[in-house]
């Protein structure tokens, strides 16, 4: 085997495994991260709001408070990415941009870009992180402030409508009197089931804290027959007499020792709707490790995504719900990522 010095020493030969670079992915990164950072000072300058209508670099440059040749060059970027399109010198917002980038926007991203800079913020400080641990955060404030705001901004992008709509689709929900979405947060889901189905009233059932920015979401789509009840759902009581329960993405739905709770909660005949992270989703350890820079007090992650020390794969806990008296009535997809278990209460 050749010495990697004497290979060094010869200028008139390739080094091995260095094609297209050896920088080819350092090179990857940093342009990720240019955009990340346009992106993101765009929407802090209001850049997407002021060009609502077509204006100029020079234009953009007096309204931002910034140069006109660098103001250019961003737009010029921005343009590049779909955000903004160009006529002549003039820049204006694309109907991409109008819908979900804009402060009047009627999808904002608002929230879920906080949560992606707070995760990016994570990763500056990966060296730390990496000796004394994941940094912990407190649980109700973390999902009132941060989670919550973000995952609504998410879901009304496609897969509230997706999962409403399968939901809706069920025999049994259109005789449905009373649903319990279980950790349900923002209550859109909850809100979007009650525009279905007109005789239905929802209760929306998480920490105190958290719903709080509950009761903002049912205020801002009138929704009276919304509710929220309070609690702890690993120590609290949930309620009993439901026709549904709903869980999306919720921790607790791979908790084998709420099962009797669930089942206590339900009428016989009553539907669980879980929508949970599938077991088998690609191998990623970028997205592992991300998973683990941060946690919540009192709560133990294991080190693939979406998983806790007290949760079970996703299989395993449906042959569980069985052994308690469920009947898996069906599997439906949602994405790439996740899947809703359909289950009734039989005995």
């Amino acid at each position: 085997m050749r010495n990697l010095s004497d290979e060094a020493l010869d200028l008139t030969e390739i080094p091995g495994g260095c094609q297209p670079s050896p920088l080819h992915c350092i090179e990857q990164a940093i342009a990720g991260l240019r955009q990340y950072q346009a992106l993101t000072t765009s929407f802090d300058l209001g850049l997407l709001d002021i060009l609502h209508k077509p204006m100029t670099a020079r234009e953009c440059a007096e309204s931002t408070g910034c140069r006109p040749d660098l103001i250019s060059l961003l737009c010029d970027g921005l343009t590049l990415l779909g955000f903004l399109e160009k006529a002549g010198d003039q820049y204006c917002t694309t109907e991409f941009s109008r819908r979900y980038f804009t402060r009047d926007a009627p999808f904002p991203q608002e929230n879920a870009i906080a949560f992606q800079r707070r995760l990016a913020g994570l990763w500056l400080h990966l060296p730390d992180i990496l000796k004394s641990g994941p940094v912990t955060y407190n649980r109700a404030e973390m999902f009132r402030d941060v989670i919550i705001p973000s995952m609504a901004d998410n879901c009304r992008c496609g897969l509230l409508q997706r999962v409403t709509r399968s939901v809706a689709a069920i025999p049994e929900f259109r005789m449905a009197r009373r649903l319990l979405d279980l950790g349900g947060g923002h209550g859109l889901y909850s809100i979007a089931f009650c525009m279905k189905n007109p005789e239905l009233e929802a209760v929306v059932f998480d920490l105190p804290p958290v719903t709080s920015a509950t009761r903002d979401f049912i205020a801002r789509y009138h929704a009276t027959r919304v509710s929220t009840l309070e609690g702890d759902f690993f120590k609290d009581p949930i309620g009993n007499g439901y026709d549904i329960l709903f869980s999306s993405s919720n921790p607790g739905g791979k908790v084998p020792t709420l099962i009797p709770k669930i089942a206590d909660s339900l009428k016989k005949g009553g539907l669980f709707i879980n929508k949970q992270a599938l077991d088998d989703i690609p191998a990623d350890p970028w997205s592992d490790l991300e998973w683990n820079l941060w946690t919540f007090e009192g709560v133990q992650k294991k080190p693939v995504r979406y998983t806790f020390d007290n949760s079970v794969p996703l299989v395993e806990y449906n042959r569980r719900l069985i052994d308690h008296g469920f009947e898996i009535r069906e599997i439906v997809p949602v994405d790439s990522l996740s899947a809703m278990t359909i289950a009734q209460k039989t005995t």
